[in-house]
């Protein structure tokens, strides 16, 4: 498209026209019916304060009048609506929605391309977002315009809706994230510069429809159709709240639209804008079936994602499901969504796959490192597998539901791993090469990018579409007994969720539910998803339900941190509805000398930043105490005048805009633990303040610093604590018990009986009565109740996979007079050769009896080091040399309980030929009454 297109034909979008168009006007607000029309027509309208009485009726608020007015008088004029004009007009009036399109502009990009666009100078805009501004760009640039670009004689703007939706397919084209039929349309050897095309989109509009268009680009159209009337903090947060104005939404709008509510049904199946307008505008009438009959999901298009309620307890996440017969508890995973879609090529030879994640965007390259997986685990990877008679298997299409976790080993790690491994495996716009860091970690948990023995996987939890038949109607049951039929599993690469059965007509099938879920906290999961037997897909009547213990007051991950720094952020103070003058965002960290603090500077470090918890009324509390603590301004910190020093996560966006020069102490829980990119500290993830204590209250001193945060941490997802191999190694020195690792059967087992007694006070609490003088704990020391197929197995550490197995027996510990090793299966072996080293071989070093030691190269490991490393479990491989020679029975007077030790050399270092010899001298030199082979390998040789 070279020029802009000055098109009459059409529903318009400018407010604005040329004298000689008087016949596109309409008497609609005293305004043309046009796009921006609209958007004027809603922001005219009042919020209403908390006094105030609201209607009640889910059809009658006052944006869905304003737009059902707006649909009528549109209608009108230009019945009958050409081609596209449905999907157009959605794809404008929620552009958040617009999953086809991106254009990689934020605000900060944004206002240069504006000041370029316009000939003005940047810093009219760089206070966009400060207290003396709106906090919405498009606003300010309507300001600008009127006052720098005066137009007497108006605005001559006769462009459609159509050409200002072509001209964003050729902007979006410019973005590799954009889906490949807008980039597709406008190849880069034919496209015209960024700045080119928003000149055209820009030429000739008003000042108010530019703002317009301005926020349709930054996809939130939100601060102009429900503009703030309040700019003090403390009336919009007290005076207001979020329901002062009741915003359109777009299944609403859907049914404006198209009365017949097919639109909004088919976006409700398929979750595509187009998809559901196009279908629209298919009149029924034309249909030789029932148009319902198609409403049902097709290959290589997003299917809703069911919504799921949210459970406070045990007993109230039953309550959703009361009328079922039986229950099944999901095990809920720590991954990204992955809805995965696979078509067989004619002649069945190939097959192609789509993914969409949670957000419906095509994430198909962004997962490229799990196609082979998908194929391998349906069939379709050219290896030979016979099927049962009677079983399914995919010949024409299938679509499935998903979790994309990162496996070490076999078991699901933690998910902040899954960024890294995406960036290593993805093709295109995600891809990155991946680099040496250089100097390495002491603890590998510190370093949010040390991935090297972890891989992704798959978790396989349903099936929506097979053959070409929808499966969305058949019963969970159904669905599950088809997914097991189609699942090839391999253990660490693809599996289906666990899942563990609750039989609804006993008494109390709560107590089922607490034994589960407690067994699952204690096992570090993330939480369990409860679906009915006979539910259908996204079944309302019968929705899915989430556990988490998070979701349960006060039993969350709590800690106590210091806010450093505040901002106003534009997604929280927008869903807030409150102005740049509102603190909304707290800058969270903590100190990182705590035992040096007192005799020199304190030393702080924010690395995150949290916006939830608080109601309205301590938002605005909070916000008095730091405005009147006399906050300094980030931009102009002069830190000499702190008496403290601070750093901030590089990354951490937007940066403050205030440092407290006293910080606060805050009462934070969130759901578990996570590490943003680069970091090398834990964080809460999903945090919520849950209080704010006054400098008067709590001094800084008492909150949890970072080397506490971290063991709290490491021991909420299950690792031990760092050089416990040591400790250990020490321990069997001096012939001492070591202590139970943090996964052990007795470590968990004390957890489980915690959490089951804590569920147990919280049902009654809630019933208000005593449900039994003998509390759940102590029936834990008898038999389990019969409706519980237990979780955790004696060979089962922390986050490991257990697929469909439902009875597993009782974990048991028995203590010796040396340390246990980090071996969680041990078996017998032959007696060892009496040679103390040996050449590595495939026979030779059985990787589930023995545990290894890597001995560190001096540069980048080798590929063949690292495939080494991945086949021994974490919690196989020790920290040192000497705690595998005592494990062994080479070092000290104690009995070895270690089967096999493996030392492997990475061949391919400068430092491999060193470490040959100095390992083998000390192997030869090493004493022990008693002990077993040591295996010495270098890393060419075969893979166990």
């Amino acid at each position: 498209m070279s020029n802009a297109p000055q098109d009459v034909s059409g529903v318009p979008f400018s407010l604005s026209v040329s004298p000689l168009s008087h016949t596109t006007r309409i008497d609609f607000c005293s305004q043309i019916i046009s796009f921006c029309s609209l958007i004027r027509g809603i922001s005219k309208i009042q919020p209403t304060s908390l006094n105030t009485r609201q209607s009640t009726s889910k059809f009658d608020y006052p944006a869905l009048q304003v737009f059902r007015r707006w649909v009528t008088e549109l209608r009108k004029r230009f019945s009958p609506l050409s081609l596209y004009t449905t999907a157009i007009c959605f794809r404008l009036l929620f552009p958040e929605e617009d999953i086809r399109r991106r254009y990689d502009m934020q605000e900060t990009r944004m206002v240069q391309i504006l000041a370029d666009c316009f000939g003005v100078d940047v810093k009219v805009f760089d206070k966009w977002s400060l207290e003396e501004a709106s906090g919405c760009l498009g606003q300010e640039l309507r300001i600008v315009l009127e006052r720098t670009c005066p137009h007497e004689d108006g605005f001559d703007s006769n462009i459609s809706i159509a050409a200002i939706d072509e001209l964003l397919d050729e902007l979006a084209a410019k973005s590799g994230y954009s889906d490949k039929s807008v980039r597709s349309k406008y190849p880069k050897q034919h496209s015209r510069p960024r700045s080119t095309i928003l000149r055209t989109l820009f030429r000739h509009l008003s000042p108010e429809d530019a703002s317009v268009l301005t926020q349709i680009i930054l996809k939130d159209l939100r601060p102009l159709m429900y503009p703030l009337t309040e700019f003090h903090y403390t009336t919009a947060l007290t005076k207001f709240n979020a329901s002062s104005v009741k915003m359109l939404n777009k299944e609403h709008a859907m049914d404006v639209w198209d009365p017949s509510r097919l639109m909004s049904s088919f976006y409700r199946m398929r979750s595509s804008l187009d998809e559901a307008a196009a279908f629209a505008d298919n009149p029924p009438s034309s249909k030789k079936t029932s148009p319902w009959r198609d409403i049902r999901p097709t290959i290589a298009s997003p299917v809703a994602f069911p919504k799921s309620e949210k459970a406070q307890g045990c007993g109230h996440a039953l309550e959703f499901l009361r009328g079922s017969s039986k229950v099944w508890a999901e095990t809920k995973y720590d991954g990204e969504r992955a809805q995965i879609h696979v078509e067989i090529r004619p002649g069945g030879t190939s097959s192609h796959i789509t993914i969409f994640s949670k957000s419906k965007r095509d994430s198909t390259n962004d997962r490229h490192g799990v196609h082979n997986l998908i194929r391998s685990a349906l069939g379709l990877d050219g290896t030979c597998r016979r099927r049962p008679p009677g079983t399914h298997q995919v010949t024409q299409n299938v679509i499935l539901d998903a979790e994309m976790v990162a496996f070490c080993g076999n078991k699901v790690d933690e998910f902040w791993r899954i960024r890294q491994l995406i960036e290593d495996t993805a093709h295109g716009i995600r891809a990155k090469r991946r680099s040496y860091h250089g100097p390495t970690y002491e603890h590998e948990s510190m370093n949010s990018e040390a991935n090297e023995e972890c891989s992704l996987g798959l978790v396989f939890f349903d099936v929506i579409y097979l053959n070409s038949e929808p499966l969305h109607a058949q019963p969970y049951s159904r669905r599950r007994e088809i997914l097991e039929d189609l699942i090839r599993q391999e253990p660490g690469k693809t599996i289906l969720a666990d899942r563990y059965p609750i039989k609804m007509t006993v008494e109390k099938p709560e107590l089922c539910l607490q034994t589960i879920f407690s067994e699952h906290i204690a096992d570090h999961q993330e939480g369990l998803v409860l679906k009915a037997e006979e539910s259908r897909y996204n079944d309302y009547r019968k929705p899915w339900v989430k556990l988490k213990k998070d979701y349960i007051p006060g039993f969350g991950d709590t800690l106590d941190l210091v806010i450093l720094g505040a901002s106003w952020e534009k997604v929280r103070g927008r869903s807030l509805r409150v102005p740049p003058t509102t603190f909304t965002t707290f800058y969270v960290g903590g100190l990182e000398n705590k035992h040096e603090a007192n005799s020199s500077s304190p030393k702080f470090h924010a690395y995150f930043t949290v916006a939830y918890g608080l109601t309205r009324q301590q938002l605005e509390e909070l916000n008095f105490l730091i405005k009147n603590s006399n906050p300094i301004a980030y931009s102009s910190l002069d830190t000499s005048n702190l008496p403290f020093t601070f750093s901030i996560l590089k990354g951490l966006s937007p940066p403050p805009s205030v440092i407290l020069p006293n910080p606060l102490v805050a009462e934070l829980f969130g759901a578990g633990f996570t590490k943003a990119p680069h970091s090398h500290h834990y964080e809460l993830r999903f945090p919520r303040i849950t209080k704010i204590y006054r400098p008067s209250e709590r001094s800084w001193r008492e909150a949890t610093d970072l080397a506490e945060l971290h063991r709290i941490a490491r021991t909420s997802v299950g690792r031990d604590r760092a050089h416990k191999d040591l400790d250990d190694w020490c321990s069997n020195l001096f012939q001492k018990i070591a202590s139970p690792s943090i996964n052990s059967a007795l470590k968990r087992k004390e957890r489980t009986e915690l959490w089951e007694g804590k569920l147990a006070q919280l049902e009654r609490k809630k019933a208000r009565r005593e449900i039994s003088p003998t509390p759940l704990v102590k029936a834990r020391a008898g038999k389990a109740p019969e409706c519980v197929s237990r979780v955790c197995s004696s060979d089962s550490g922390p986050l490991v996979s257990k697929t469909n197995v439902f009875k597993l027996s009782e974990p048991s510990f028995s203590e010796g007079t040396i340390s246990q090793p980090p071996v969680q299966r041990p078996h017998k072996l032959p007696s060892p050769p009496k040679s103390p080293e040996k050449a590595g071989s495939p026979t030779t070093a059985p990787v589930e009896s023995a545990v290894a030691w890597f001995a560190k190269p001096t540069g980048k490991p080798c590929s063949s080091y690292l495939k080494w490393k991945k086949r021994f479990p974490r919690e196989q491989r020790l920290h040192s040399l000497p705690s595998l020679l005592a494990g062994c029975g080479w070092a000290g007077d104690g009995g070895a309980v270690i089967k096999q030790g493996v030392v492997v050399i990475d061949k391919c270092d400068e430092s491999g030929g060193k470490w040959k010899s100095s390992i083998g001298e000390i192997l030869r030199k090493a004493s022990g009454n008693s002990h077993v082979e040591i295996v010495v390998i270098e890393c060419t040789n075969d893979i166990i």
